[in-house]
């Protein structure tokens, strides 16, 4: 990769001229793996239990006793940090008679951890700390054991500012996991990004579904229309192992909406969010991702963005990532929108989308958000603590509202299976991941 002027290698570019590889053109069967209990219990044995997974943040989880739970399909986990300020992850389970040790927090700090079922507890390092009325256990007479009662842990690693997790402990380090998605983002320096909103929601859809309607942008003419005036729907497409990437042109126009001379008030929405003044612009309306990169560039040694480790079309447009198999990171210069969509606890017909966003904030920039887990539909541009640009939470509600049609209509007996185009081709590489991981 080239490097900048502070010897920072740049993310790569994607040449469009390189042909797409044939990954195959069969139709790709859906109601079972979308519907099926047997589907997704396999699939949670075989793919969840395998891969590393994307749970907290670290700056989530500061200081000894701090702790975060976190939900993935049937289970639940504890992230804390303990006393020697070494971060963990247990399996979120009494290992007396199972209750969960932590059943109605998100998150907070505990000295240490203590069932509110019969009182046993547990230091924070996992081992066990007090068992009421020990002397009525025959299998405790001489004292706790050693190991035998501690809490289930489970194997984690670091990077980018979030804590991975393998819950088998069978998979290869981390970093060959993710392969070369750190060497592309580490120019935007995700592990000094700050949270500054997180919620989830229950979508009426398989987490599946989800995942495909985010691996492409082929659907922006049909149900994000109003995406042709500020973006490019067209994207560049890479395959990166078992994930993938694709990067959309923002701040510019796509077809219909190509040589009109009349800014569309969405790309002066666009301008605006960056704190630009639309009415000062006077080139083409296709143009304005480059009056941004300009803005952007002229300040690049005065601002907290790493602007001067990017090249210019990272100072305007979107590299989305997909880290198989369910994290997408929407890469902006400014910040990472970043999604994850998990598999709901007992439904294959249910899941959970959970929308994290981050930003390079100044340090003595307070934020204040709540997290929240919505179940019911809502309206997307009324529930954020930070409220965000119309032009983004309009595409939320726009997908968040499609897919219980998609779940209803790939459940049919008349659909033949997914028919999938060259603008799709992170679809069908998805569940060419998921075929192979489910074989295996």
């Amino acid at each position: 990769m080239n490097s900048n002027d502070q010897g920072m290698p740049f993310t790569p570019e994607i040449d469009a001229d390189s042909p797409l590889p044939d990954i195959g053109r069969e139709r790709i069967i859906a109601s079972e793996r979308f519907d099926s209990p047997a589907f997704r219990d396999k699939e949670w044995s075989r793919v969840f239990r395998r891969v590393w997974n994307m749970g907290p943040r670290e700056e989530e989880i500061r200081s000894p006793g701090d702790f975060v739970t976190h939900e993935l399909g049937r289970e639940s986990f504890i992230f804390i940090r303990d006393q020697n300020e070494k971060l963990r992850c247990f399996f979120n389970v009494c290992q007396h008679r199972g209750n969960q040790l932590i059943p109605d927090a998100k998150c907070g700090n505990r000295r240490f951890l203590k069932c509110q079922f019969h009182a046993w507890a547990w230091n924070i390092d996992g081992t066990i700390k007090a068992v009421p009325d020990a002397h009525t256990f025959p299998g405790l007479k001489n004292g706790l054991p050693c190991g035998e009662l501690d809490l289930t842990e489970v194997r984690i690693d670091t990077w980018g500012g979030w804590i991975w997790f393998n819950i088998d402990g069978e998979a290869p380090p981390l970093l060959e996991f993710l392969g070369v998605i750190p060497e592309h983002l580490n120019p935007y320096k995700m592990q000094d990004m700050r949270l500054y909103e997180y919620k989830s929601f229950q979508w009426e859809c398989n987490w599946k579904a989800g995942a495909d309607a985010f691996n492409e942008s082929y659907h922006f003419r049909g149900i994000h229309p109003q995406m042709l005036k500020w973006s490019e729907a067209r994207a560049s497409i890479e395959l990166l192992g078992e994930h993938s990437r694709m990067i959309n042109r923002y701040g510019t126009t796509s077809p219909p909406h190509m040589n009109e001379k009349e800014l569309f008030p969405e790309l002066k929405q666009w301008l605006s969010f960056y704190g630009m003044d639309p009415e000062a612009y006077e080139g083409r309306p296709e143009d304005v991702r480059l009056a941004k990169q300009k803005y952007a560039r002229e300040m690049q040694h005065d601002t907290h963005y790493p602007y001067v480790h990017l090249r210019d079309d990272q100072l305007s447009d979107v590299y989305h990532y997909f880290v198989f198999p369910n994290v997408v990171f929407n890469t902006f210069a400014e910040g990472i929108n970043v999604f994850r969509h998990r598999p709901h606890e007992t439904d294959p017909n249910k899941m959970y989308y959970d929308l994290l966003l981050l930003a390079h904030i100044p340090p003595d920039h307070d934020v204040q958000f709540e997290y929240k887990k919505f179940t019911t539909p809502v309206k997307y541009g009324e529930i954020f603590d930070n409220p965000q640009p119309k032009i983004i939470t309009e595409v939320m509600q726009q997908d968040a509202d499609n897919l219980q049609y998609v779940q209803a209509g790939i459940r049919s007996e008349g659909f033949k299976g997914m028919y999938l185009g060259d603008q799709e081709l992170r679809v069908r590489h998805f569940h060419n991941m998921i075929d192979k991981y489910m074989g295996g």
